[in-house]
């Protein structure tokens, strides 16, 4: 069954109806740079705020900033490796063993508010892994890891006979679903919704819909009547203009 590891001493925080871990404990001036560049770059965007708007939001000197991060780039691979290390402490996926649809539904929610709560990443994705060769290996690495757990998802689903798939269908759908979910971000931000600040709770659950409708061919008979019902609890209208 999916689990989500427990870390008593971690404080949470609401973020658009998501519950997500706040990412850096207060205190220390490193922790407070990478707190407000977080919330900067995921308000404003990555590309217009600057090292002096950080140091400026938290009262510090550019170079009392510069003392902890050399410039902003070293900010966003903090910001990403403490991303991925979310997802592999909170996000616990058992090896070889069925799960429920509903363990499913916990494992997409889960990373789906992992990859909101630091959104800024995948709003402008390509642009960012582009000018950099150090974020460029991380996300390799993060692709990797993250089409792995999709791979572990989907074979727990047919140990528990409520999905029938090859090899390489397993590959193909993780694959399909890990560029849907990385996509999602800069699709609603840029071409469906340009006009929203950020994306509403209902287009982040039409992601899941997405990913989900993907799966039906591969569902079991069995398991047809339940699946449906969980994609329409995720479903909602682009409302294109």
């Amino acid at each position: 069954m999916f689990s989500k590891a427990e870390n008593k001493a971690e404080p949470f925080t609401t973020l658009n109806g998501y519950l997500v871990k706040k990412v850096f404990m207060a205190g220390k001036t490193r922790n407070k740079i990478l707190n407000a560049a977080l919330q900067l770059f995921n308000e404003q965007g990555e590309r217009v705020v600057t090292t002096n708007h950080i140091a400026s939001d938290i009262g510090i000197s550019p170079g009392n900033l510069y003392y902890h991060f050399r410039n902003k780039e070293a900010i966003i691979l903090a910001l990403f490796d403490d991303f991925q290390q979310t997802l592999t402490e909170e996000i616990v996926l058992p090896i070889e063993v069925g799960i429920t649809l509903e363990d499913k539904q916990q494992y997409l929610e889960a990373l789906l508010a992992s990859m909101w709560q630091y959104r800024f990443i995948f709003r402008d994705l390509h642009s960012a892994v582009a000018r950099s060769d150090e974020l460029r290996a991380m996300f390799h690495g993060f692709a990797r890891l993250c089409i792995s757990m999709i791979e572990q998802v989907f074979r727990g689903l047919i140990i528990s006979c409520l999905m029938k798939a090859s090899d390489e269908e397993i590959e193909a759908l993780a694959l399909n679903t890990f560029m849907v979910l990385t996509s999602w971000h800069e699709l609603v931000h840029g071409v469906l919704h340009p006009e929203q600040k950020e994306p509403s709770r209902e287009m982040l659950n039409r992601v899941i819909y997405q990913v989900l409708i993907m799966d039906r061919g591969f569902i079991t008979a069995e398991a047809m009547e339940s699946f449906k019902a969980l994609e329409q609890t995720y479903f909602s209208s682009l409302d294109i203009q």
